[in-house]
């Protein structure tokens, strides 16, 4: 065991102590607590309680996202048994997962002045939970998803450079590496997923990684049938993604443009960095490859929920520093022997923004977390998941609001004649499942956002989101008015036909299944009226 420990590279050390530092401050403090997006939060939570329970994503229900975001938190919950443990736990799994094909990505292709920084700010940017470019403030775990696409595709960019010192069958460790990334970008969110083939595509380019570029394609093809002989819903999973991209796929061009403006400033330092690089190394693949960095980084923020933060550029300013840091055959001149050597600098500059707001973010999560501030929510599987009060209190009593309405519409379920009922909540999430440990719905949506994944036009039919429950809650003050009112002009024709109300309260009113109207399942088909 010393002698493993004794070889260990420092940037296996960065990345072992930043995973076990992070997973710890992710753990110990034994809940889930969120200063933001909370009903967000509550979907991958309910998905988590689905897919114990038995359901399979895309198949059970719709949900545009891959069944990662639902598997994940459902690892942690069933080593738990607890829902505010289900996003801290899950986490710590996938760092633990990453870090071996991090340690080789990196470790074989940086110099450790470049590595070392790299690996930290990609495993604090995997473990923080605050959506990328926020401020440590607004802590959720809420979007995920999208930390996690960065950062894998960030450790698969890195991949553009020809290992420093090829160790041994280096060509199967490169290709495994990369088709284990990239098949997890496309289970976890098919845009990063199409991002990463894509660079394997560009990898082609270069003889001398061709041969594990081609061997990553092949073995993601064998991947994706092992996954479909289990699973069996990438049909549907590409299925509820095409559906929602005809309500939300279309970006107006003004919005591309007041984005670009955003994120000028990170254009202009990564075009510096990799115009350098190209001067001392002008070479086409790498030219693509940067373009590569720029184009789809922009893409995908525009698709996120984020304003700043491009990490594909930051991954490619550490692949230019480190093509500048490697000697050629010809000389170079006294300023670009300069520029050699502050580029690694440069990089961990660029980095510290987002690397430092991640690790505050971290810190602040178990900070409030270990002295159980805010307000735990008080249903049968609620008291692990804590909404607390950092810097905002106007969000907080937002939320709090909310969470009080959790806790009374669970109070009037309890008192229901049939306690196993299946509830729809008509808002953005019904989390009533998971919160109160009922049987989870039959069918409708992992969610429901109004414009972004369902309109008036497209939508799932009323007898497939209505025919698999037993109750429907509607709320008086729902989180997301927009999304309640079109759901009550969609789906109350069938709820007024099939349902009778029962209860009222200041928060909700409960339909209850008229017994003479039996229900007929949720029928299978696309997610369109």
């Amino acid at each position: 065991m010393s002698r493993v420990i004794d070889h260990l590279s420092p940037v296996a050390w960065a990345t072992l102590g930043t995973t076990v530092v992070c997973a710890a401050l992710l753990v110990l403090p034994g809940v889930t607590a969120t200063s933001m997006y909370f009903n967000d939060l509550l979907i991958f939570l309910d998905g988590a309680y689905r897919v114990v329970q038995g359901q399979i994503p895309n198949q059970d229900f719709h949900t545009a996202l891959g069944p990662l975001n639902f598997y994940l938190p459902g690892l942690g919950y069933v080593l738990t048994g607890d829902l505010g443990m289900a996003m801290p736990v899950g986490m710590a799994a996938l760092m633990l997962l990453t870090a071996p094909i991090m340690i080789h990505v990196l470790q074989s292709r940086l110099r450790p002045v470049i590595g070392v920084p790299l690996a930290v700010f990609l495993m604090l940017l995997l473990a923080t939970p605050m959506n990328t470019g926020e401020i440590p403030s607004k802590i959720s775990f809420a979007m995920f998803y999208n930390r996690i696409g960065w950062v894998l595709l960030g450790i698969l960019l890195v991949m553009h450079l020809r290992p420093l010192h090829p160790g041994r069958r280096q060509g199967w460790f490169d290709a495994v590496s990369a088709a284990v990334l990239t098949m997890l970008l496309a289970y976890t969110k098919m845009t990063y997923g199409v991002v990463a083939v894509g660079f394997l595509i560009l990898v082609l380019l270069q003889p001398e990684q061709r041969r594990w570029a081609f061997g990553a394609i092949v073995l993601c093809g064998v991947i994706g049938l092992l996954v479909e002989i289990f699973w069996g819903g990438s049909r549907a999973y590409v299925g509820d993604l095409v559906e929602a991209t005809k309500v939300s796929g279309v970006i107006e061009s003004y919005i591309y443009v007041r984005s670009f403006l955003r994120v000028s400033g990170e254009y202009v330092a990564f075009a510096l960095i990799a115009g350098m690089a190209l001067w001392y190394r002008p070479r086409i693949t790498d030219f693509l490859f940067y373009g590569f960095c720029g184009a789809a980084g922009f893409a995908l923020l525009n698709q996120n929920f984020q304003i700043i933060g491009i990490v594909s550029m930051l991954t490619g300013a550490a692949v230019a520093a480190e093509i500048l840091a490697r000697p050629r055959e010809t000389g170079s001149s006294a300023a670009m022997q300069t520029v050699r050597r502050g580029a690694p600098f440069a990089v961990m500059v660029l980095l510290s923004p987002i690397a430092l707001s991640s690790a505050a973010a971290i810190g602040v999560h178990a900070g409030v977390s270990l002295a159980r501030t805010g307000m735990a929510l008080d249903t049968p599987n609620g008291g692990g998941i804590r909404v607390v009060n950092i810097l905002d209190k106007g969000q907080f009593e937002f939320y709090r609001n909310y969470g009080r309405s959790l806790e009374k519409g669970a109070a009037l379920l309890d008192g229901l004649d049939r306690p196993d009922s299946r509830v729809l909540v008509m808002d953005f999430v019904s989390p009533f499942a998971s919160l109160a440990g009922l049987p989870p719905q039959e069918g409708g949506n992992a969610w429901m956002h109004d414009n972004r994944n369902f309109d008036m036009e497209v939508h799932p039919p009323a007898e497939e989101m209505l025919g698999g429950v037993d109750v429907v809650m509607v709320p008086r003050h729902p989180v997301a008015k927009g999304t309640t009112d079109k759901m009550k002009e969609l789906y109350g024709p069938y709820l007024r036909q099939h349902f009778v109300l029962t209860k009222t309260s200041d928060f909700w009113s409960v339909f209850e299944r008229d017994p003479s109207k039996a229900p007929n399942g949720p029928p299978s088909g696309p997610q369109s009226s």
